[in-house]
């Protein structure tokens, strides 16, 4: 029996095991979202189990007790595949009441699973062991649909911020697995999705890796390779570049250790997110370095921004220099970032300047004895 269950479904194994080899090397995603994704990895792998066995019990000439217990566990599992993969997204642990309210659909089924084989409300089997709908026979399709709803809506807002592309993407891969158990509804195809749920948690999950490999991991925002990336693709929405640099972040570690180095990007990317406006893409190249592009703006719109985030910044005890420079038609958008760069070391020669003018300014008032 476990020869044949290996054979027979060597490819969902063989699945389960890359996504469990990916779970352990991966970097980018954070250790909740690989330990919920492990947790769906074996429901469905129980769900397998289960569905296996229920199988084998249909090869008896007389009705096993088992087989309508297998069926109700088989029915109740899916729900709690989606909502362990909806809460990967949620960034930090709900309130037991908030948890319990979204299972609730999925936890009052589940005596009517359990009791249907006497009630005959979903599905019952005859003595010679043949299945029989009932009057809720869509009944578990109906629960799977609430939490798929919620598993699509929860993605969208955490996905709100990023492109129609992202957007495109994360439906393809709720959808195709939806219209696969559709196909197999209608034409009595079979009632084992777990071949279509598991490829569809290892492309969620090569999903979400790759939206978070997109990040710095220190400041949150959209990293070098995604700069160069839409820099190469996007360059022709691209309207004007912004480069920051962060003042005397060296100066900072050397004399308050790199934890004050960290405080000190993660507060400044703050500011820059808070106020980079709608039309703005914010990216962190280097160590102390910002780049901001800026799409389907005029000039005054960039100026406007740059002053706003000026004003933050005096807020805070750290200095930026800034520098912008438009796209033309003679200037690409690595001309336009070279010209930005130009304009914000400008900037920050002006800044020291003020600075070095103010320490003299303060030695000149001291009284002299």
């Amino acid at each position: 029996m476990i020869a044949n269950f290996i054979t027979e479904k060597y490819v969902v194994l063989f699945e389960f095991v890359g996504l469990l080899i990916m779970l352990g090397i991966s970097a980018h995603v954070p250790s909740r979202m690989k330990r919920l994704t492990f947790s769906a990895v074996l429901l469905l792998f129980f769900e397998l189990v289960v569905y296996y066995v229920e199988m084998w019990t249909q090869d008896f000439e007389t009705l096993s007790l088992a087989r309508p217990l297998l069926t109700a566990a088989k029915y109740s599992i899916y729900p709690f595949i989606l909502y362990v993969m909806t809460m990967i997204t949620v960034k930090t642990r709900l309130p037991w009441y908030k948890n319990l309210l979204i299972l609730f659909p999925a936890i009052v089924v589940i005596p009517i699973y359990v009791t249907s084989q006497w009630t005959h409300l979903v599905c019952y089997y005859h003595e010679n062991n043949h299945w029989a709908p009932g009057p809720l026979r869509y009944l578990p399709y109906v629960i799977f649909a609430i939490y798929l709803v919620l598993f699509l809506v929860r993605n969208i807002v955490f996905l709100c911020s990023e492109t129609q592309q992202i957007h495109l993407i994360l439906l393809f891969i709720i959808i195709a697995p939806v219209v696969g158990v559709l196909l197999y509804l209608f034409r009595d195809f079979s009632d084992d999705y777990s071949a279509i749920f598991t490829s569809s948690i290892v492309l969620y999950y090569l999903f979400i890796y790759l939206h978070f490999a997109r990040f710095d991991p220190l400041t949150g925002l959209l990293n070098r390779q995604v700069y160069y990336f839409d820099m190469n693709t996007g360059a022709g929405r691209i309207s004007y570049a912004v480069s920051i640099d962060l003042n005397d972040l060296k100066h900072i570690n050397d004399s308050y250790g790199h934890d004050a180095g960290d405080t000190a990007l993660k507060t400044v990317a703050a500011v820059l997110r808070k106020n980079v406006g709608k039309n703005g893409t914010l990216y962190r190249i280097g160590g102390d370095e910002f780049v901001i592009f800026y799409r389907d703006v005029d000039e005054s719109a960039v100026a406007k921004a740059i002053e706003k985030m000026r004003t933050e910044m005096a807020k805070t005890p750290y200095v930026c220099a800034f520098g912008y420079a438009k796209r033309g038609p003679l200037h690409t958008v690595e001309d336009a970032v070279r010209f930005a760069d130009h304009e914000m070391y400008d900037d920050k020669a002006q800044i020291k300047k003020f600075k070095e003018a103010e320490k003299r300014a303060q030695r000149s008032e001291k009284p002299r004895k």
